[in-house]
This record gives structure tokens, C-alpha cells and sequence, in this order.
């Protein structure tokens, strides 16, 4: 077998094999409160997205806007999201910073 890039729809299906996964751990894991239990598995999955997974690579998370979306908030006074993905990608360090502000 040649060594080949993985297809998109496989890469989705491990994306969502290993969210199957750390769902399964925190729903067994015992001692701890359901709030516990969904902030391990908040900080597990931005962790994920973040390339701190031995299983899998870091991923983009950035704003994807509607094509209409920034004329609409232009038009209402209001601040918009960019339509340039690859400049404001926010991965990288969440699950360092999602309890900072508590």
C-alpha cells in the first residue's frame, strides 16, 4: 500500500471517533460532579482541536461567516467577523485559557 493523504471524510470520522471517545471517559469517570465532569470534557476536546492529542493533529477553528453577514452588520452599526479563515484561525491554546477569566 502507497502512503496517501487521508480524505476529508476520513478525517472527520476519527475527529468524531476520538469526541465518541472522550465522551465515553467522562461520562465513566467516577468522584466527580456533572460539572467536573463537563469541564474535563470541554478542556479534553479544546485540547483536541488545540494538538494536544497524541491521536490526532491540531485542527483551524476560525469564524465562518455568511456571505452576507458582514454587509448586514456594516449596515446595523455593528462589528463583524472576518471572511479571511486562514487569518483568524483561534486555535492553538484554548484549553489553556478556558478557565482564565474565572
Amino acid at each position: 500500500m502507497t502512503p496517501r493523504e487521508y480524505t476529508t471524510d476520513e478525517i472527520r470520522e476519527q475527529f468524531m471517533d476520538h469526541v465518541r471517545m472522550l465522551i465515553e471517559y467522562w461520562d465513566n469517570i467516577d468522584r466527580q460532579t456533572t460539572k467536573e465532569k463537563i469541564e474535563g470534557f470541554a478542556h479534553s476536546l479544546l485540547a483536541t482541536i488545540d494538538g494536544a492529542s497524541i491521536d490526532l493533529p491540531g485542527f483551524i477553528l476560525a469564524p465562518a461567516p455568511h456571505h452576507e453577514a458582514k454587509q448586514y452588520h456594516i449596515d446595523n452599526d455593528e462589528n463583524y467577523y472576518p471572511e479571511n479563515q486562514s487569518d483568524s484561525d483561534i486555535a492553538g491554546y484554548l484549553h489553556e485559557i478556558l478557565f482564565r477569566k474565572e
